[in-house]
């Protein structure tokens, strides 16, 4: 994914042009690299305890704060933690999400921000091994709290189907 692919309004809010990139901070190349291993580190959690159906611990890794929403296909799906938590327990027990990242950018905002860009493909596998796959771009802002990187939104989105 390239820079210009990060969201106009994010550009718009740090006074940036597009393509320019977000080193408008002037940023130490060694904390734009902890920030990113931080980011990453939660990422790489989040895809290990959707895998293994921790819904518990995988609602951890969300900031559960006023301004956390989620969207997809255009669409506000979640406006709390608490909402992804009763969809994902409504799942029949067993239920796995396996998720896969491809081209995905860390980029460093500030101190405790971070914006992630990436490719996805997702499986959703219930315990009788049925299920079903979709992939797409998917968008996260992600903020340092005490107990780590949390993500505050996101959004994910799949490409239209022929004929749709």
């Amino acid at each position: 994914m390239h820079r210009r692919s990060i969201c106009p309004v994010l550009f718009l809010f740090l006074g940036l042009t597009a393509g320019s990139g977000l080193r408008a901070l002037d940023m130490p190349q060694a904390q734009a690299t902890a920030i990113r291993q931080g980011v990453q580190a939660t990422l790489d959690a989040w895809r290990q305890h959707a895998a293994a159906g921790e819904w518990d611990a995988l609602m951890r890794l969300y900031a559960d704060e006023p301004g956390f929403w989620w969207v997809e296909r255009g669409t506000v799906v979640s406006r709390s933690v608490d909402a992804i938590r009763q969809k994902l327990t409504s799942l029949p027990a067993g239920t796995r999400i396996e998720n896969t990242f491809q081209e995905t950018e860390i980029n460093p905002v500030a101190a405790d921000v971070a914006e992630v860009v990436t490719s996805f493909q997702t499986r959703l596998v219930d315990p009788q091994g049925g299920g079903y796959s979709f992939g797409g771009a998917m968008s996260m802002t992600f903020v340092k709290r005490q107990d780590g990187w949390k993500i505050l939104n996101g959004h994910a989105s799949s490409p239209a189907r022929s004929g749709s």
